[in-house]
C-alpha cells in the first residue's frame, strides 16, 4: 500500500486538537445577557414589533436632465404619510410650518411657480390632447442643491380644439424651495398623439406683439422668461386670470344690489330699516346656500368654491320668509323691490368668475367664443359667465320696468317670473359649461320646477 500524502493545508491551519486550543470571537451580548436583536425587540412597548424597512417607491421613468428630480405631488405626499414612525434622522429638514394650518390656507400661502407652454393648435382637424413637460432648477442656490431646488412635472391636456388660436397650458409647480428658478418646457411625444408646434411660430420676429383673439388683449410673451420668482398662489400670474376681479366685483354687486333696493323702496315712500336688514341677511344665507351648495354636489370632496344657485336659493328662502313674516312693508312691495335688486347685483358680480377663471365654458372654435383660461388651459371658450350675467341683466332690468311701471304694492308676482326666468336660461347655459355633471337629472328638474314657477307668476301677474 503505497504511503498517504500528508494534507499541506492541516499542516498550515494546525492539527484539529490545536484549533479547538484556540480562541474564538465571541458574539456582543447586551447586559440584560440577550443577543443585540432580541434586546431591541424588548425595547419596544408591549404589543409592538418591529417594522420591516419599506421598499422605496419607484420613480416614474422618464427621460430626464442630469440631477433633476420630480415634483413632489399629492400622492407621494400621501405614501410618505403611511410610511410607520421611524426615529428623526439629522438629515431630516425641519417641518413646515403650513402642517399646522388647514389644508387650503396652507395652499394660499404656499410659494410655487406657475410656469406656461404655448402653442399653436392648428387649423384644421380634430381635437387632441398635448402633453408638457415643465423642468427647472433654483440660480440662488447657496451651498449643496437640495432635491427641492430642481423639479420636473409633465402636463397633460385633452380637448384642445384646431382653429381656436393660441392655447396655453399652465402647471402649477409645489414642493420645491422659494427663490429664483431657471424654468424649461417642451412638447412630450405621444404615441398616435398629433404633432404641434410652439407658438409664436419659429422665425418669428422678435420685436412683433403677438395676442390671443379679441376681444381680449391677453399678451403672448415672443421668448419665454429666462428667470422665475416663486410666489403665492394669489400673486401667481396665468395667462387671462386676474386673481384679485372676484372679491371685488361680488362687493360691488352687493352695494349695487343694496343700492337699488333702497331708491325703490324710497320711491315707493316706504321704511328702510326692516326691509334692508332682511336684504343683508338674505345675502348672508345666500353666501352659506351657495357654499353648501358646492360642497354637496362635490360630494364633499371639494371646498374651494361657490355655487350660485345656492347662492339664489338660500338668499329667496329668507325673502319668502321675511314677506311672510312681515318685513314692516307689504310683502309683495318688498318682493318687488328686493328681486331686481338680487339680479342687477348677480349681473354685475358674475364676469368675476370670467376674470378668476372658475366656471369656465368648454372649448370651442366657434367666433363667438372668448378666450379665457381655467387656470390651467387658455383657449377661445364659450362665455358661460358672460352669457349668465347677461341673462340676469336682462330679468332684472325686466323686472325694474314692470316695477317702475306698475309700482311696488301691484308688481310682487314680478319677482317670481324674474327668478324664475333667470333660473330657466341658466339650465340652458349649464350645457355650454366645460365641468362634468354631477347629477344628471339636476338640470332637468331645474328647469322644470323653474318653468313651473314662471307660468304661475306670469298668471299671477296678469291677474
Amino acid at each position: 500500500m503505497p504511503p498517504t500524502k500528508k494534507n499541506k493545508k492541516s499542516s498550515r491551519r494546525g492539527s484539529p486538537a490545536g484549533r479547538a486550543a484556540q480562541p474564538r470571537p465571541r458574539r456582543a451580548v447586551d447586559p440584560a445577557g440577550l443577543p443585540p436583536a432580541t434586546a431591541q425587540v424588548q425595547n419596544l412597548p408591549p404589543g409592538l414589533t418591529s417594522a420591516k424597512k419599506a421598499p422605496p417607491i419607484p420613480a416614474p421613468a422618464q427621460n430626464l436632465p442630469a440631477g433633476l428630480v420630480p415634483a413632489r405631488d399629492s400622492r407621494a405626499r400621501l405614501a410618505e404619510a403611511e410610511q410607520p414612525p421611524v426615529a428623526a434622522q439629522p438629515e431630516t429638514p425641519p417641518a413646515d410650518p403650513a402642517d399646522d394650518v388647514p389644508e387650503w390656507a396652507a395652499k394660499a400661502v404656499e410659494k410655487l411657480l406657475t410656469p406656461t407652454y404655448w402653442l399653436d393648435p392648428g387649423e384644421s382637424g380634430e381635437p387632441f390632447s398635448a402633453t408638457v413637460r415643465f423642468s427647472g432648477r433654483r440660480t440662488d442656490v447657496t451651498g449643496k442643491p437640495e432635491p427641492r431646488d430642481s423639479f420636473w412635472q409633465e402636463e397633460t391636456v385633452d380637448g384642445i380644439i384646431p382653429g381656436s388660436g393660441p392655447v396655453a397650458i399652465t402647471a402649477e409647480v409645489r414642493g420645491i424651495n422659494p427663490g429664483e428658478w431657471t424654468v424649461t418646457a417642451r412638447s412630450v411625444a405621444r404615441d398616435g398623439g398629433r404633432p404641434y408646434r410652439t407658438y409664436p411660430p419659429p422665425g418669428h420676429d422678435p420685436a412683433a406683439s403677438y395676442r390671443v383673439p379679441p376681444p381680449r388683449r391677453v399678451g403672448v410673451p415672443a421668448e419665454a422668461p429666462a428667470a422665475v420668482h416663486t410666489s403665492s398662489l394669489l400673486r401667481s400670474k396665468v395667462p387671462g386670470v386676474v386673481r384679485f376681479a372676484y372679491a371685488p366685483l361680488v362687493g360691488l354687486g352687493v352695494l349695487v344690489g343694496l343700492g337699488v333696493e333702497a331708491l325703490l323702496l324710497s320711491h315707493g315712500h316706504y321704511s328702510l330699516f326692516r326691509p334692508m336688514l332682511f336684504s343683508v341677511i338674505a345675502i348672508v344665507a345666500g353666501v352659506i346656500g351657495g357654499k353648501s351648495w358646492y360642497v354637496a354636489v362635490h360630494r364633499g370632496k371639494k371646498f374651494d368654491g361657490w355655487c350660485i344657485q345656492g347662492f339664489v336659493a338660500g338668499a329667496a328662502v329668507v325673502v319668502a320668509a321675511a314677506a311672510l313674516a312681515g318685513p314692516g312693508i307689504p310683502a309683495g312691495a318688498y318682493l318687488a323691490a328686493a328681486a331686481p335688486a338680487l339680479l342687477i347685483g348677480m349681473a354685475i358680480g358674475r364676469p368675476g368668475c370670467f376674470w378668476a377663471g372658475c366656471c369656465t365654458g368648454r372649448p370651442t372654435a366657434a367666433r363667438w367664443g372668448v378666450w379665457s383660461s381655467d387656470r390651467r388651459l387658455g383657449c377661445r371658450r364659450a362665455p358661460a359667465q358672460l352669457l349668465e350675467a347677461l341673462s340676469a341683466l336682462i330679468s332684472g332690468g325686466a323686472v325694474l320696468i314692470v316695477v317702475l311701471v306698475d309700482g311696488l304694492a301691484r308688481s310682487g308676482p314680478v319677482a317670481v317670473v324674474g327668478l324664475a326666468a333667470y333660473t330657466l336660461a341658466r339650465q340652458f347655459i349649464l350645457g355650454l359649461r366645460a365641468e362634468p355633471r354631477v347629477w344628471p337629472y339636476g338640470r332637468r328638474v331645474t328647469g322644470t320646477i323653474a318653468a313651473l314657477a314662471l307660468v304661475a307668476g306670469i298668471i299671477l301677474l296678469v291677474k
